[in-house]
């Protein structure tokens, strides 16, 4: 039986594409509206994994995502980073400078503002949930004025031509994806760690934390402040760590950071990324 595999957004969306990376063709796809259906969906038994977008190389962290996580208290079992190439698609014909309106989702619009800014100033950007899904509202509205911007797949999927390829402003855009599951689990491959750490409130508490990082010669490849709800200028700290959570170097840590009045949430532990095209 496939595995059952939730998704923001449909397919032919950058989800769908990560999704299809990780797990093959195989797979039964579980479409969702929002970060919180997918994973709502996971919790509720809908699905087995989930995919969701973790951070984007040029706009940072997804937040949600990252509160989701802690809220549900989900595994992070892997990850890819996939190279996201933004097309502009429309119907058969349709020009340029006939285009009054772009859809997409909103970081896709903004990942090709300096494009549309060129090429189509006086066109109006109209946010949608999802980039496939702007492909599809394409096609059905039949209006040569309108186009979306999405991935080279969802125009194959819905038979639309590409317009332009390639119209992010910055070539070196990747997302980073993971892949979330309800159990943790051991994984022996695993070279990465992410979890959440919250400090007691005094000076130098962080300072005094990193330290027992650093003294363990483990490398911190992210490190980044959220807000603690209900506890206003008091904030937790989403790190990831380049060790497996069973190694001997992150248990030292965690008793060392316990010592220290720290709480330690682990989100995952997984093989680290590569680069995907």
């Amino acid at each position: 039986m496939p595995v059952r595999v939730a998704i923001q957004g449909q397919r032919g969306s950058f989800h769908d594409i990560a999704a299809r990376q990780f797990l093959g063709e195989d797979i039964r796809l579980v479409s969702c509206e929002t970060f919180g259906d997918t994973f709502a969906a996971l919790a509720h038994g809908q699905a087995d994994k989930i995919i969701v977008a973790l951070e984007n190389s040029l706009f940072g962290s997804i937040n949600q995502t990252y509160d989701f996580l802690l809220k549900y208290k989900f595994w992070i079992s892997d990850e890819l980073y996939l190279h996201v190439k933004q097309c502009l698609i429309g119907l058969p014909g349709a020009e340029l400078s006939e285009i009054r309106e772009v859809h997409s989702q909103l970081p896709a619009l903004a990942q090709c503002e300096a494009f549309l800014d060129t090429h189509m100033p006086k066109a109006k950007h109209v946010e949608q949930h999802d980039t496939a899904a702007s492909v599809a509202a394409i096609k059905a509205w039949d209006d040569p004025s309108k186009a979306a911007i999405a991935s080279a797949e969802a125009a194959n999927l819905y038979g639309l031509p590409i317009l332009a390829s390639e119209i992010e402003t910055h070539k070196q855009n990747y997302t980073r994806f993971v892949m979330v599951e309800t159990k943790p689990f051991i994984n022996e491959k695993a070279n990465k760690t992410s979890l959440v750490l919250t400090t007691s409130h005094k000076p130098g508490a962080l300072y005094n934390a990193l330290g027992v990082f650093a003294g363990g010669q483990m490398n911190l490849t992210k490190l980044q402040s959220r807000p603690i709800v209900g506890k206003a200028w008091q904030y937790m700290f989403y790190m990831d760590v380049s060790v497996a959570a069973e190694s001997d170097e992150f248990k030292s840590a965690v008793v060392a950071l316990k010592k220290q009045r720290c709480t330690i949430t682990v989100l995952g532990s997984y093989p680290a990324g590569k680069t995907t095209s």
